[in-house]
């Protein structure tokens, strides 16, 4: 995502003036449910009073302006002092209501990425009106990566629970098995939001504190049409961050300091040791299927120039997405795509990929370096994630999903969330401590 704006509690104070861009109409009774924001100096706070009105919420922030805004999904009857889920110690609280969130984001922050996620919001809109008996609310653009679909629930028979315990995880697993069945559908909905009856979602007509642009409630077929078409009359901040067209490949920053590269060239010369993590290109759980997991040759050129080669080979294979990360001084690509082996080397022939192709040849399959070096128990080359590219080709793909690889790339920090297909495999990747020279 492009670097935030730099807020300030007066360039704050100056938009958020008397609070009439807030949009709190869509709550039945805003002062049963919970309001929390997150200051510009860091901390959060939460309302310790019961908030009616926009007016009344921009008072409550009493000076400490704040970046990002969130409502509870659900209504209580006190919402003020709301006990965590866990505690034991306090009465538990009564719910009164609770809202179906679908929350769909595609990372990272570009039109391309947030195209995908309105087409996937239309599906999963339509899906509602078809399969469930659900009412939808309202369609949210949520400022960033994506949108919210809100729903109302006609089945209110877990409110009629006396129990507040029990009548809470009744409700909770209303929404589970909604969730389940919108998953099972193939819409790439967030797993974590719809089932949380302590949830908090960004509240219309605030900014959003990574963009500046205002989470803002879509007009009625609004959805229908390209973010390109719209996305411009969204309210935002004059801060508000450019909003790039494409998936940028962004180099991160390192929090050790990278030695020269001539450097680990000269110890691996001459024969120190390093230990790291390695990876399986296998697809565990598989015959003969292989995900690709491969450092891009240092003679593709410098990273940017090594990742446009890489796109151009993956996207002529019709492998995709691809998710790339950095070490300081080359690339690592990996596609979690099950790919039968044999098939797979008859088109590594013509990558250039040949580290990857010598290795899948003689042993089926690759070891490939997924953390940094350690060396006289220093780190070196740590990996960041740059980005992940390549959803236009994933979608010509033929090869199901590999699970173990999926679940990589999750763990390496991004997350690639499978829109349809057969997914293959373990979800556990075959991952070894490798002492190497």
């Amino acid at each position: 995502m492009a670097e935030s704006p730099e807020w300030t509690q007066s360039s704050l104070s100056e938009h958020y003036s008397d609070g009439s861009g807030i949009d709190l109409s869509w709550l039945d009774k805003p002062t049963r449910h919970q309001f929390r924001w997150r200051t510009i100096k860091g901390p959060w706070v939460t309302s310790r009073r019961r908030i009616s009105s926009g007016q009344s919420l921009v008072k409550d922030f009493k000076g400490s302006m704040p970046r990002d805004v969130f409502v509870s999904t659900s209504s209580w009857l006190d919402p003020v002092n709301l006990p965590r889920l866990k505690d034991g110690k306090k009465p538990p609280p009564i719910l009164l209501d609770h809202m179906v969130v679908f929350d769909i984001d595609m990372r990272p922050f570009c039109i391309r990425r947030l195209e995908e996620a309105r087409v996937a919001a239309m599906r999963l809109r339509d899906w509602i009106s078809e399969a469930t008996d659900l009412e939808l609310q309202h369609i949210s653009f949520s400022g960033g990566k994506g949108f919210h679909l809100i729903a109302r629930d006609s089945d209110r028979s877990p409110f009629s629970e006396p129990d507040p315990v029990r009548r809470e995880e009744m409700v909770r697993e209303q929404r589970r098995t909604l969730l389940d069945q919108a998953l099972e559908a193939g819409h790439p909905v967030d797993p974590v939001v719809t089932p949380d009856t302590r949830r908090i979602i960004r509240l219309p007509g605030t900014l959003h504190g990574s963009t500046g642009l205002s989470c803002t409630i879509l007009e009625d077929g609004l959805i229908e049409n390209p973010v390109k078409d719209w996305i411009g009359e969204i309210p935002r901040h004059y801060s508000a961050v450019r909003i790039p067209k494409r998936p940028p490949i962004k180099l991160p920053s390192f929090r050790l300091r990278m030695r020269p590269r001539v450097v680990l060239e000269t110890r691996e010369e001459e024969g120190e040791e390093y230990l790291s993590l390695e990876v399986s290109s296998h697809v565990k759980g598989t015959r003969d299927r292989s995900a690709v997991i491969a450092w891009l040759p240092e003679r593709w050129g410098e990273p940017r120039e090594a990742v446009d080669k890489a796109q151009e080979v993956f996207d002529s294979m019709d492998l995709g997405p691809v998710a790339y990360m950095f070490d300081g001084n080359e690339v690592l690509a990996i596609v979690p795509r099950a790919i039968p082996r044999d098939f797979l080397l008859s088109r590594l022939r013509k990558a250039g990929l040949r580290k990857f192709e010598h290795e899948t040849r003689r042993f089926d399959h690759s070891w490939v370096r997924i953390s940094g070096r350690i060396q006289n128990g220093d780190w070196q080359s740590e990996l960041e994630p740059i980005t992940v590219l390549g959803y236009e080709a994933s979608k010509r793909c033929s090869h199901p999903w590999s699970a173990p690889h999926l679940e990589l790339c999750k763990r390496v920090g991004l997350p690639i969330r499978p829109l349809m297909g057969e997914v293959s495999g373990a979800k556990e990747p075959s991952i070894r401590a490798a002492i190497r020279r």
